[in-house]
């Protein structure tokens, strides 16, 4: 149906994503490279660098003498997934240690010592549940990504997309792939996109919140034909070639959602 349509021309680009068994690889669900924190607990925190189904996180803590502290887990690996495909992530934790930096590199002198281990469950919300014993101390918290710096952009964007459809209340009943013009403008908190493809043109405007190195966008989109809805985009990331997310869009004729991505002209 054509408003179906048209509201999916505001995606951008996607590539439909399969979750699968707990034993699937992590081209799941949800990318944690980022840094991460508990706003009421200043001063640590947590770094994740994420390739596939392996993550290297580093912890930079208070030891008990209240200074700085920090302990790594080099190959922290998936070993659960969640109802929607996001991963959890187990490994060893290290603390190391080696020639100081202000005289010439020894590498004899570098020590790795096993001091624990800890694990990365998802949570609702964006949240991260942190758990993690070292040299015979327990710990956990729930942690969320730190946001620092929300970029502008305003540029033309080539884009492809991949959604769901769905009736309103329905199970999904087909799916659309295509391409599409898209107009990116974003400054501070407002965000505007225009998805001009074969069917038609629709605009979306919205709220921007920053979420670490991602944004969420929601708000309301409208279309030439008339058709209209609110719409939510998630993980939504800009890099010096493009941009990506997920969309979903809610409509009196019907639902959709998927991935999106586009390359700059």
């Amino acid at each position: 149906m054509t408003a179906i349509r048209t509201a999916a021309a505001s995606a951008i680009a996607a590539l439909a994503l399969s979750a699968g068994a707990a034993t699937v690889p992590a081209t799941v669900g949800t990318d944690y490279s980022d840094l991460w924190w508990n706003p009421q607990e200043s001063g640590w925190g947590m770094n994740i660098a994420q390739q596939g189904e392996t993550a290297f996180v580093t912890l930079f803590v208070y030891g008990p003498d209240g200074k700085p502290t920090w302990y790594f887990a080099s190959d922290a690996r998936v070993f659960a997934l969640d109802a929607s495909g996001s991963p959890a992530f187990r490994g060893t934790l290290y603390r190391a240690t080696g020639p100081w930096l202000g005289g010439p590199f020894d590498p004899a002198q570098v020590a790795l010592q096993p001091v624990g281990q800890v694990v990365i469950e998802p949570r609702p919300e964006a949240r991260l549940h942190l758990s993690y014993t070292a040299e015979g101390v327990s710990f956990s918290r729930d942690v969320v990504r730190m946001s620092f710096s929300a970029p502008d952009l305003g540029t033309m964007y080539l884009g492809s997309f991949s959604l769901r459809q769905s009736l309103p209340e329905g199970p999904p009943y087909g799916a659309r792939q295509f391409g599409a013009e898209v107009l990116v403008h974003v400054e501070g908190s407002t965000a505007f996109l225009r998805i001009e493809d074969p069917q038609g043109t629709c605009e979306y405007r919205g709220t921007r919140t920053p979420v670490g190195r991602f944004a969420r966008i929601v708000g309301q989109f409208t279309c030439a034909g008339g058709e209209s809805g609110t719409f939510d985009i998630a993980d939504f990331e800009v890099t010096q070639h493009g941009f990506s997310g997920y969309l979903r869009t809610w409509s009196p004729s019907g639902n959709q959602y998927g991935r999106f991505a586009a390359a700059r002209y």
